[in-house]
């Protein structure tokens, strides 16, 4: 298990880009940060973005004149104290 891993799914197709990635985030400790490359022609970033939100994760992303990194952020929330 890592802390923060890369993941280059630039020319990967969307069902493979998407199954790289999950598995991928499975090797991520909690609190730790996937960064998925991603082409920007081939503009994955909305759905690895809806992705990562239904599982509950936080994400952000930067935008460079090849491509666009997203940071995806496996967090464990705080637990609420019984009352």
């Amino acid at each position: 298990m890592t802390n923060f891993k890369t993941l280059d799914i630039r020319g990967e197709s969307f069902f493979s880009s998407l199954e790289l990635a999950n598995e991928a985030f499975r090797g991520i400790k909690k609190n730790g940060i996937l960064e998925v490359l991603v082409d920007k022609k081939r503009n994955l970033t909305d759905a690895l973005k809806k992705w990562a939100a239904t599982q509950g994760y936080k994400t952000s992303d930067m935008e460079d004149t090849r491509m666009v990194r997203i940071f995806i952020k496996k967090y464990s929330p705080k637990r609420r104290k019984p009352q």
